[in-house]
């Protein structure tokens, strides 16, 4: 009889432990972020690089299976292939595309390709002085920003081939951005720090310090505020006038990948190394939204993609270039 009880306990301790795992699976469901409301594949395996205009409405995309492409993301289109020559795909490490969808440039090593969007045909075609890790182009199509592996970031004419200013790291530069105003640029180094240049004439207006590489940053569409963050470590809103930190963001630990402001400034997108996506308040850091992206497959090396790119679209919503070869767009009720 002892052992019949025996049984018949430890019978109920597993419908009790198996109860208990159910509760909790539909308890982190429910509190699961949500997913993106659309999908669209712009490459078959994966993508090294990407732009998104600055209405969403144009995605380059520089893919590992088939090289250079832009993308109508309205229509979900693929309009060009872009390579060095017919016949071959061409490993592009970096691409950007200009915020009014003009112009877009990727980045072969030291060569530097310039496209014109509404044609599809090639503008220009330039040598680096180093080898170009990143690059953002500036609102009219006319400059573009190099971060480079001497240690340099190269402010660079488009139609004219020519650097106007080099902007001096302490190492790689993997993180360049341009505010829209065309008046600030800022760059991120494997040194540790980021820095505000003023583009006019190449001056060094602040540097801002952290504890590891600085490979994201953002400027705002005026140029008012700068956003910077270290890998696993501070991620912090600059005021550009000042050098202040106007806000340190409550994320430590998260590995941001791309980050854009609003075009009003009001918000800040950031996208990480596993595929989630935050939106935050820029006047307090306060969280006002997270989703996470649609991971191509369940499992395997497609069961996550780290964001590369994020635009907002007119329509309130955002768009997101995943390194798994998706574009997704989130939508979010209190936008």
């Amino acid at each position: 009889m002892t052992h019949l009880l025996s049984t018949a306990g430890i019978k109920l301790k597993r419908a009790a432990v198996g109860l208990s795992l159910l509760l909790m699976s539909l308890l982190l469901a429910g509190c699961e972020a949500p997913k993106p409301d659309e999908v669209m594949e712009v490459a078959v395996q994966g993508v090294l690089s990407g732009g998104i205009s600055g209405d969403a409405s144009y995605a380059v995309i520089a893919s590992v299976q088939h090289g250079g492409s832009l993308w109508n993301a309205d229509r979900a289109e693929r309009l060009y292939n872009w390579n060095r020559s017919a016949g071959e795909y061409t490993t592009f490490r970096a691409a950007d595309i200009s915020s009014e969808g003009r112009v877009a440039i990727t980045a072969d090593n030291m060569d530097l390709l310039v496209w014109d969007v509404s044609s599809g045909r090639s503008l220009h075609f330039w040598r680096a002085p180093s080898k170009v890790l990143s690059l953002a182009i500036g609102p009219d199509g006319r400059y573009a920003l190099l971060g480079m592996q001497n240690n340099q970031a190269a402010y660079f004419d488009i139609e004219r081939g020519t650097v106007l200013y080099l902007f001096q790291h302490g190492a790689e530069v993997h993180g360049v951005a341009l505010s829209d105003d065309g008046q600030f640029a800022i760059t991120g180094s494997d040194d540790q720090s980021a820095r505000l240049w003023r583009v006019k004439d190449g001056a060094l207006l602040h540097t801002f310090d952290h504890s590891n590489q600085v490979r994201t940053v953002a400027m705002a569409v005026d140029g008012d505020m700068a956003f910077t963050t270290a890998q696993r470590e501070d991620a912090i809103i600059w005021d550009s006038a000042s050098g202040d930190a106007l806000t340190k963001l409550d994320y430590r630990y998260e590995n941001f990948t791309s980050a854009r402001f609003s075009p009003d400034g009001k918000s800040l997108a950031l996208g990480t190394f596993r595929g989630d996506l935050y939106l935050v308040s820029t006047s307090d850091g306060s969280e006002l939204a997270h989703w996470k992206a649609k991971a191509r497959s369940p499992w395997g090396p497609g069961s996550s993609g780290a964001i590369l790119a994020l635009a907002f679209r007119p329509d309130k919503r955002i768009s997101a270039i995943t390194s798994d070869g998706l574009l997704q767009t989130f939508s979010h009720q209190n936008q």
